[in-house]
């Protein structure tokens, strides 16, 4: 018996559960939770946590937590099912009704899933903060004394990861796919500096090329956000230096944002449809890469300033 698995398949409530039952229970974990979402350094008490939580125009939250402080955090849990842009859009518009009607002072979304999925999922982005299972498994594992429960909930969610990586497969979709290789072909074709690699199959959701230049760091990447009509130079972990940012390139025609626990210099450019001919929009995708390489020249001015 110690060879099988003490569960056949590890659903989304399963963890839901786990977490709901934590955060209610649990003042340490709630605030390691806040710790790694809201970037304070209070350390406010829990009020509670609720489970599917539901607006009946802008959806459902599968868990909401709010804090003594006002502050909420709105969470999305996955395993393997693929984000959607317009899900992580309507988290926050949820944290903003929430708000306006009261029920909490401030909000962040999250979006709490494996590791694999928030590096493969470009939609994961659109939430303010990432939380991988394999953080949580490990503060649980972190725990002194050897506490038979906290491995327990730490096995159930290493299940949850392996599940996913098992399964996480790519639906290709031919004609995003065709567009990422005419948009690949014209970025190394005018614009080899980027340093675009070949792209593969790519599925219906896919819509953000990226760049890597080797001339930036690792903390560096360019990403051109098609249907949004953004180009930005995300600055991995830099969230906190969003002032910084802001008076490092005030003098240039750019906007510095948020995006998760990175921080955006944005460049607005025309939006482009993935779904439709590559050909009827080059001179969009051209913008696009123009864009792009004007961030990367912010970019290597910024590398030794930040």
């Amino acid at each position: 018996m110690e060879k099988i698995g003490k569960i056949e398949a590890v659903t989304e409530r399963d963890i839901d559960l786990l977490l709901l039952e934590e955060l209610n229970v649990s003042a340490d974990f709630s605030l390691w939770l806040y710790s790694q979402v809201a970037q304070r350094n209070d350390d406010p008490l829990c009020r509670g946590a609720w489970h599917s939580i539901t607006d009946a125009v802008l959806g459902e939250s599968d868990i909401v937590v709010i804090y003594e402080n006002g502050f909420a955090v709105l969470i999305e849990n996955k395993i393997d099912a693929l984000a959607q842009p317009e899900q992580g859009k309507r988290y926050k518009a949820r944290g903003k009704k929430g708000v306006q009607d009261g029920l909490w002072k401030s909000y962040a979304t999250c979006i709490v899933a494996p590791k694999l999925y928030l590096q493969k999922e470009q939609y994961a982005l659109i939430y303010d903060s990432n939380l991988s299972y394999e953080d949580i498994a490990n503060w649980f594992l972190s725990l002194k004394g050897g506490d038979p429960r906290a491995a327990y909930k730490a096995y159930i969610l290493k299940e949850a990861i392996e599940q996913n990586r098992r399964g996480y497969t790519i639906t290709p979709d031919q004609r995003v796919t065709t567009f990422w290789l005419k948009y690949w072909e014209l970025a190394k074709e005018k614009y080899p500096e980027l340093e675009m690699k070949k792209p593969s199959i790519k599925p219906a959701n896919s819509d953000w090329p990226g760049f890597r230049p080797s001339i930036l760091d690792k903390r560096f990447t360019i990403v051109h956000k098609l249907e949004r009509g953004d180009v930005d130079l995300q600055v991995s972990g830099a969230v906190e230096k969003i002032a910084l940012l802001q008076e490092l390139v005030s003098d240039l025609e750019v906007g510095v944002s948020k995006a998760g626990m990175s921080a955006a210099i944005r460049i607005k450019v025309a939006p482009m449809d993935r779904f439709a001919s590559f050909e009827s929009q080059k001179d969009i995708a051209i913008e696009g890469m123009r864009a792009a390489v004007k961030l990367l020249e912010i970019g290597q001015e910024l590398k030794n300033e930040i």
